[in-house]
């Protein structure tokens, strides 16, 4: 668990790790880590809390940058001892830089210095370089520590871990023991971390933890229960590809009294794994992706997003209604971004069309979809550039 002051601090930075490379399955709350700081930052420092004032600190070492022109004693907007304890001679680490988007520099607690904590902290000051150019020695670094003793850096090891792409997370097999996910996984205060607990408990061969994965799946689905429903259905799709695919599809996806939900919670795991997980399964992934565009058509957003980025196009025609009649919460963003796929498609479809000197009636049908939907912005935009010519033109002929 993370300690109240250490959150706190945490809620103060913006996520700095792309979200599209995150697995986005096991990210908790929050999603920025005290890593980031301590290499963002321009100063990082030890302080002492002031015996006269609990809210001052003072500089007692330097860790990182040059000071100068900085106050040495600042001012944090929580008390670093809120419980009532006479020693006010410990020590704590802050940060000075921007942060939470604002140009001004600030001061910021980055945790508790220890003998177990600040040793860490200079380490990853000596890897920061580094790891901008081998970011995945990054995340290789915090899973050596997710079972560490110090909760200070357990918690930061869990953080940085959840934050990396599922591709990586599936490298940490054994990173933590099996026997200590099962205990983890049945301890409802650290329901937040239970997503990372699940993927790697699904890295294991032990055919127990794939029954009770697969178990867990089922139980949701006759209850209707989305609770980390994403994070249980891309473990079951990791250990047992077909038999989770089919239970998906026959269970999830052909059915419509399905809850928004957990619709919701099958394509982000669906996702996951066409990305960077079993992505030789994409065939199948985006013929549910189809089912799931009848079902949610406010998922679309995402779906394309994938689509784009594997070049696949076959969806055109289970994307133009969505356009043509999009639902109320849309923005004007996501439609512009299902149009661009549309307009894609569109080229990609009229030169395979062409190359091959096809007749499939079905194909000619897409293609003059796309080119009516590509049509339909042209033609209101000549409409207003006409109506503009005759208001210009009114006051002339008068």
């Amino acid at each position: 668990m993370i300690p109240r002051p250490w959150l706190t601090g945490l809620l103060l930075f913006p996520a700095m790790w792309p979200a599209a490379h995150a697995c986005l399955i096991c990210l908790p709350v929050p999603t920025t880590s005290p890593a980031d700081y301590l290499l963002e930052s321009e100063v990082i420092v030890l302080a002492r809390e002031d015996p006269g004032s609990p809210y001052w600190l003072r500089t007692v070492k330097v860790l990182k940058g040059d000071p100068a022109g900085v106050d040495r004693d600042f001012f944090l907007e929580a008390p670093l001892q809120p419980e009532r304890s006479p020693n006010r001679k410990r020590e704590v680490i802050c940060a000075y830089g921007s942060q939470g988007g604002s140009p001004k520099p600030e001061w910021a607690w980055v945790g508790a210095a220890d003998a177990t904590f600040t040793p860490m902290v200079e380490e990853i000051l000596q890897h920061g370089e580094r790891w901008k150019t081998n970011p995945d020695e990054r995340a290789a670094f915090f899973a050596g520590h997710l079972g560490h003793r110090d909760q200070q850096v357990r918690a930061l090891a869990h953080l940085e871990v959840a934050r990396a792409p599922y591709d990586r997370i599936r490298e940490f097999a054994g990173a933590l023991a099996a026997e200590d996910l099962r205990t983890s996984l049945q301890n409802f205060r650290l329901t937040e971390w239970h997503p990372l607990y699940i993927l790697l408990l699904a890295q294991g061969d032990e055919p127990r933890d794939h029954q009770l994965i697969a178990g867990k799946v089922r139980s949701a689905e006759e209850s209707k229960r989305t609770l980390h429903l994403a994070a249980w259905v891309t473990a079951w799709i990791e250990i047992d590809p077909e038999a989770a695919l089919d239970f998906v599809e026959t269970h999830y996806l052909a059915n419509g009294l399905r809850e928004a939900g957990e619709i919701r919670a099958i394509s982000r795991a669906l996702s996951v794994h066409g990305n960077r997980g079993h992505v030789h399964l994409r065939d199948r992934i985006v013929g549910a992706y189809r089912q799931i565009l009848r079902r949610q058509p406010g998922l679309a957003p995402g779906i394309v997003t994938d689509l784009m980025a594997w070049e696949r196009w076959d969806l055109a025609g289970a994307i133009v209604p969505v356009v043509m009649a999009p639902p109320p919460d849309m923005n004007q963003a996501s439609l512009l971004q299902l149009r661009a796929y549309l307009r894609k498609a569109g080229e990609v479809t009229t030169g395979n069309a062409r190359g091959v000197g096809t007749t499939n009636p079905r194909l000619i049908l897409v293609i003059i979809m796309l080119a009516l939907l590509m049509a339909i912005p042209a033609g209101l935009s000549l409409r207003r550039w006409r109506a503009g010519r005759r208001r210009e033109a009114a006051p002339r002929a008068t």
